[in-house]
């Protein structure tokens, strides 16, 4: 593959690492929620993500075997099975320390979601394809709108000890 190749796919390849990360630290993070509505929050987060990891690999494959870009739309909705790609050969790894409650899972996953910002910003910026341009938009925005959901949530949680959830503008209460 030539060194542009390469180029257009680290940014994939990273972001599917990313992806894979975060749902695999989502669904950790639900599962040990002391609070469902926080292991509601998780288990939709880890949902999102898969749905990125879905258009990621779907830009991976088309780009490796027809040398282009989707458009987003297409992406996301692509029946062909994704590429299987060796990008953990022992799994994902654990991101989420045993004694972690639900505030340090929070602050973690605030860092993951800057991190996944900061890369499809940058590939965002860089990219000279409008198609490839708009899907890593695509990824900037909902990037940013989960460390919006989780920002806001931590501080909730830290100030009343209540969970929040940014769409229903009121805190969640048991019962």
């Amino acid at each position: 593959m030539s060194p542009i190749d390469e180029k257009l796919l680290e940014p994939l390849r990273q972001g599917m690492i990313n992806e894979i990360r975060g749902r695999a630290f989502y669904l950790e993070a639900a599962k040990r929620s002391a609070h469902p509505a926080g292991a509601k929050m998780f288990t939709s987060l880890a949902h999102d993500e898969e749905g990125h990891l879905q258009v990621l690999q779907q830009q991976y494959q088309a780009i490796t075997k027809k040398g282009q870009w989707l458009t987003l739309e297409d992406a996301r909705h692509a029946t062909e099975p994704a590429p299987e790609l060796n990008l953990f050969p022992e799994g994902p790894g654990k991101d989420l320390p045993d004694d972690a409650d639900d505030l340090k899972a929070l602050e973690l996953a605030m860092g993951f979601e800057k991190r996944g910002y900061e890369l499809y910003k940058r590939a965002a910026e860089s990219s000279q394809d409008l198609t490839a341009k708009a899907m890593y938009e695509f990824l900037v925005q909902e990037e940013s709108r989960h460390y919006d959901l989780l920002q806001n949530s931590y501080h909730y949680l830290k100030d009343k000890g209540l969970w929040f959830f940014q769409d229903e503008e009121k805190p969640i209460f048991e019962g």
